[in-house]
């Protein structure tokens, strides 16, 4: 056997019993929030890396400090647990954290497809919205893609989730990728307004998902890489657990009447590169 064979089997055996002997991470007592720190934060912190919600880097800046990164990795994981996303680590999250490290492997950040077509859903943060109704039975058989008309992902959140605007959509994409779930697959949204799909006038929102994308729609402003791929995750899992026709994918000025009411998503929305990605 090799000098290198041996060396290699001894780093082996060296890693593997030191992580059999490695502390385990657990939850820390519920009560942390912003402004706080010890050694209860670092521990909440530690589990947070584990589960994908903070970096080691991140966490690093600010080891045993609950500070913006870590309220943001907290609010995250809340949103995952559908939990009210307030970045306190109360009761029902701190319950939360215990059960998902307990598990051997939790998946937080979307799945790179195994096979071929194969999506799992990605990661989204649930910020309902009272503006929906039902489908009265349709099936979900399209997917309308929208600009949200600005760059401000958080006044766009706000206005689609305010009873008094009467609209809304089932996801929206932030300029970060994030991906906020506004309304239930199961509900009917108000995204679309009086339409048609395919030439056929219909009610659009009855038998779609409505995803708007935070961009202004100027043509101008470049839609994010991580926009794209976060929309390539959704877009690919929604068309294969609704089993969506790839001709039902479509903007919102392919579907609103009279023609050239809606002009989104912009003219520098790169399709090609969305259905590549989803395999169409």
């Amino acid at each position: 056997m090799s000098i290198r064979s041996i060396a290699s089997r001894v780093t082996a055996t060296v890693t593997s019993r030191a992580a059999a002997t490695a502390p385990a991470i657990t939850a820390p007592p519920a009560g942390l929030k912003k402004g706080d720190s010890g050694p209860k934060v670092k521990q909440l912190q530690d589990g947070l890396v584990k589960l994908g919600y903070l970096t080691k880097a991140q966490a690093a800046t600010g080891p045993g400090t609950f500070g913006s990164l870590t309220e943001a990795a907290v609010k995250k994981f809340q949103g995952a647990q559908k939990l009210p996303t307030t970045g306190f680590y109360g009761e029902q999250t701190a319950a939360a954290l215990k059960k998902a490290l307990a598990k051997p492997t939790v998946p937080t950040t979307p799945t790179t497809p195994t096979q071929p077509g194969k999506f799992t859903k990605p990661e989204v943060i649930s910020a309902p919205s009272p503006n929906s109704d039902s489908r009265n039975g349709a099936d979900i058989d399209a997917i309308v893609l929208h600009h949200t008309g600005t760059n401000n992902g958080k006044g766009d959140m706000a206005w689609m989730r305010d009873p008094q605007s009467k609209v809304s959509a089932h996801y929206m994409l932030d300029r970060d990728g994030k991906i906020y779930q506004l309304v239930g697959d199961d509900k009917r949204a108000w995204h679309a307004g009086k339409g048609e799909l395919n030439g056929v006038p219909t009610d659009v929102n009855g038998r779609s998902i409505g995803i708007e994308i935070v961009n202004d729609g100027s043509g101008k402003t470049a839609f994010t890489d991580a926009q794209y791929k976060a929309l390539t995750q959704l877009v690919g899992y929604l068309k294969q657990e609704h089993k969506v026709p790839a001709g039902n994918i479509v903007g919102h000025k392919d579907v609103a009447v009279p023609k050239g009411r809606k002009d989104d998503p912009a003219a520098n929305f790169d399709w090609a590169r969305l259905r590549k990605g989803i395999g169409t």
